[in-house]
């Protein structure tokens, strides 16, 4: 009976363990708003970015709506951006993008107009590498290195519209699993 408890034991506790490194893996990001901009912008927009890993991949979703009362706002572009909280940074992963501006072998797909969701996964191809000087920021195709960084809160995610096309909203991925 003592071994059967102790058995019972461990897989609560393996099973536990299991539970928190899934739930360590999901990523989100504070609200999207033109306040977060740099420098911030006066928008009613507003939005929501959840990022989870999963092997090889981080599966997303972005959901916006920019200048509700404004239909002209339309999204331009997302990206995930690296830089710390208050900086501007550039940008390592394209969320969807209607500016043709990506580089050759990156995930494009098309920013349905406001409100709306982007869902999709990001792959290794999809990171792009960054340097500043003669400091390597992230390779490219570090897709272990994009969700470390995730997860040390040095991520943002911008969404681009035509009124403001250096960012319309704006939320720093959070630091913590949630």
């Amino acid at each position: 009976m003592r071994c059967l408890s102790t058995l019972s034991l461990a897989s609560a506790v393996c099973a536990l363990m299991l539970a928190d490194a899934a739930s360590a893996q999901v990523r989100q990001a504070e609200r999207l708003r033109g306040g977060n901009e740099n420098p911030p912008v006066i928008s009613s927009g507003n939005g929501n970015f959840r990022a989870e890993r999963s092997g090889d991949q981080i599966d997303f979703r972005l959901r916006y709506d920019l200048a509700p009362e404004d239909a002209e706002s339309d999204v331009t572009q997302a990206h995930l951006h690296i830089a710390n909280p208050g900086n501007n940074g550039p940008i390592v992963v394209f969320l969807c993008s209607n500016a043709r501006n990506e580089p050759d072998g990156v995930t494009v797909r098309a920013c349905p107009p406001s409100p709306n969701v982007v869902e999709g996964t990001i792959v290794a191809a999809d990171v792009i590498g960054l340097t500043e000087g003669d400091t390597v920021i992230i390779e490219a195709g570090d897709l272990n290195g994009l969700f470390r960084l995730m997860t040390q809160g040095a991520v943002y995610v911008n969404v681009h519209s035509g009124d403001h096309p250096s960012g319309e909203v704006r939320g720093q991925i959070r630091p913590r699993a949630r």
